[in-house]
C-alpha cells in the first residue's frame, strides 16, 4: 500500500488528489498498471464478458459512444470508458448508459489507492483506467468498450485483451511519443491486436497504415475489415446512409456524431452478433446510432444564433470538421484555442483553405502546453487571413463572450481547437449563464 494518507472519502478530496497527479505526465508501459490491476483483481474479465478496444488518432470517442449506444439498446449492460472529460470526470466512466456517480468514483478510487504501492505508483490515466475497470466489474457489465488514451501497445487500457479491435483513423499526432512516421504510429495503434482478437475494423487509412495493421492482424490470425474495402457504405442523402457490406442494412439515420466513424460501430455490433451470438437486431443498430451522443463532438449548444463545439485539435480532425461545415454554406465565425505541441499551422490551414470563417477569435490556453493567442494570430496571417478579421484574447471564455456579442442571429459560431478550449467555454456558460439576443443559452 502507498505510504502517506488516503484522501478523505469525498469527491472533492479525490479531485484534489488526482489534480496533483499531473495528467500531462506520460509514462508508457504496462508493468506498473498490470501489477496494481492484479492486486485489484481487474487484470482479467469473466469468460462471458467481451472487450472492444478502440485506438486511433481521431474518432475513438465517437466510435466507442455509438457502439455503446447500440449495445445498450440491445439490452447489454455496457461499460463505456472514454477520455478526456469536458465538464465532469464522471463523463469518462459510463455503465448501463448512465455516468458513474460520485459514490461510484469514491469507492473505486479508494480501491485503486489501496492496491497501489510506492514501487508501482500510477500515472493519472493508469489510476483512472483501473477505477473504470473496477466499477465495470462491480456493476456486472456484459461488454466493455474501452477507448485508448494514447497509442495502443503501451496504453493502460491494453492490459485487457481485445475481442474486437477498432482503429478509426491514423494520423500524425503525439509524434514526440509515438513516432514521427505514419508507419511507426500505426505500429503503436496496432498493439491492441492480440492473439485473443478475432477481428480488426479500421477506417479508411493511408496505405502504409493499412499495411502495418494488416500485418499485425495476420500475425494474430484476426480477420481484417476496412471501410472502403470489404466494408462499404453509401450516402443516401443528408440524413440517411446505407451499410452495404458485408451485411446490408439500408436507410440508417445519419448520427449526431461524425458519420465517418459510424461504419466501424455498426461493423463491431455485427461481429458481436455473428461471432459471439449477441442478440443485436438491425433495429437496435438504428436506435443506437440515432441516440448516441458524446460531449464536444459536433455538439450544438445553442440556437439562433447556432453555436457548435467540437474538440478537433489536429489536421485530420480539422479536415473532417471543415468538410462537414462546408456542406452548408452560411456566415460563420470561430473561437479557436490550441496547445502548442499540436500542428497549429496545418490545423488552421484546413479552415483557411476553404475560407470557412469570416472572423477568428483566437485565445491563449493555460498551462505549459497552452499556446498563446498571438501565435495563432501569426499563423492565421501567414495563411492569408487579414489581421482585421482576427481578435486575440487571454482566455477562451473572453473570446467566446466577444464572439457571441458580435454574432448575427443568422450566423453560426464554432468553438474548437482543443478539449481545453471547449471545456473553458462550457464552464464559462455554466457559471455565468451567458445571454445572447435570442435569449439564454440552451446548453446541452
Amino acid at each position: 500500500m502507498m505510504s502517506g494518507t488516503m484522501p478523505a472519502p469525498s469527491i472533492e478530496a479525490w479531485q484534489e488528489y488526482l489534480g496533483k497527479v499531473n495528467p500531462n505526465v506520460i509514462k508508457l508501459g504496462l508493468e506498473r498498471v498490470r501489477h496494481v490491476a492484479a492486486v485489484l483483481g481487474v487484470d482479467t474479465v469473466g469468460e462471458d464478458v467481451r472487450v472492444v478496444t478502440v485506438a486511433g488518432t481521431n474518432g475513438k470517442g465517437s466510435t466507442a459512444a455509438m457502439l455503446a449506444a447500440i449495445l445498450e439498446n440491445a439490452g447489454y449492460r455496457t461499460g463505456l470508458y472514454t477520455s478526456p472529460h469536458i465538464r465532469t470526470f464522471n463523463e469518462r466512466i459510463v455503465y448501463g448508459g448512465v455516468m458513474a456517480s460520485d459514490d461510484d468514483l469514491i469507492e473505486a478510487f479508494e480501491a485503486v489507492y489501496t492496491a497501489m504501492d510506492d514501487d508501482h505508483e500510477l500515472t493519472f490515466f493508469e489510476f483512472t483506467t483501473l477505477a473504470a475497470l473496477y466499477i465495470f466489474r462491480n456493476r456486472l457489465c456484459n461488454v466493455l468498450v474501452l477507448e485508448v488514451g494514447l497509442g495502443g501497445r503501451l496504453d493502460a487500457v491494453n492490459i485487457l485483451d481485445a475481442d474486437i479491435a477498432l482503429i478509426p483513423s491514423i494520423g500524425l499526432d503525439h509524434c514526440q511519443i509515438l513516432g514521427s512516421t505514419l508507419k511507426e504510429i500505426a505500429y503503436e495503434k496496432a498493439g491492441i491486436i492480440k492473439d485473443h482478437t478475432v477481428a480488426v475494423v479500421t477506417g479508411e487509412l493511408p496505405e502504409v497504415c493499412r499495411n502495418e495493421i494488416g500485418s499485425q492482424a495476420a500475425q494474430h490470425e484476426a480477420a481484417l475489415h476496412i471501410v472502403g474495402k470489404n466494408l462499404k457504405i453509401r450516402t443516401v442523402d443528408a440524413t440517411h446512409f446505407d451499410f452495404l457490406a458485408p451485411i446490408e442494412i439500408l436507410n440508417l439515420e445519419v448520427p449526431a456524431l461524425p458519420l465517418i466513424n459510424a461504419p466501424l460501430s455498426v461493423a463491431a455490433a455485427l461481429l458481436l452478433r455473428l461471432v459471439f451470438k449477441f442478440g443485436i437486431s438491425d433495429s437496435d443498430i438504428r436506435a443506437g446510432l440515432r441516440n448516441a451522443t458524446l460531449h464536444g463532438r459536433l455538439e450544438k449548444i445553442s440556437a439562433s444564433p447556432d453555436v457548435l463545439i467540437d474538440v478537433a485539435h489536429n489536421p485530420p480532425a480539422a479536415r473532417y470538421l471543415a468538410r462537414y461545415l462546408n456542406l452548408n454554406s452560411r456566415p460563420r465565425n470561430a473561437v479557436i484555442g490550441m496547445l502548442k505541441d499540436k500542428d497549429i499551422e496545418n490545423t488552421l490551414r484546413e479552415y483557411t483553405d476553404l475560407n470557412l470563417f469570416e472572423h477568428y477569435y483566437v485565445c491563449s490556453l493555460p498551462g505549459e502546453r497552452g499556446a498563446q493567442g498571438y501565435l495563432l494570430e501569426d499563423k492565421l496571417t501567414a495563411l492569408g487571413i487579414p489581421r482585421y478579421r482576427i481578435q486575440t484574447f487571454d482566455t477562451a471564455a473572453q473570446a467566446y463572450r466577444a464572439a457571441l456579442a458580435e454574432l448575427p442571429v443568422d450566423s453560426e459560431l464554432l468553438v474548437t481547437g482543443s478539449f481545453i478550449t471547449v471545456e473553458e467555454v462550457l464552464k464559462s456558460i455554466d457559471e455565468n449563464q451567458v445571454w445572447h439576443a435570442a435569449g439564454k443559452q440552451e446548453v446541452a
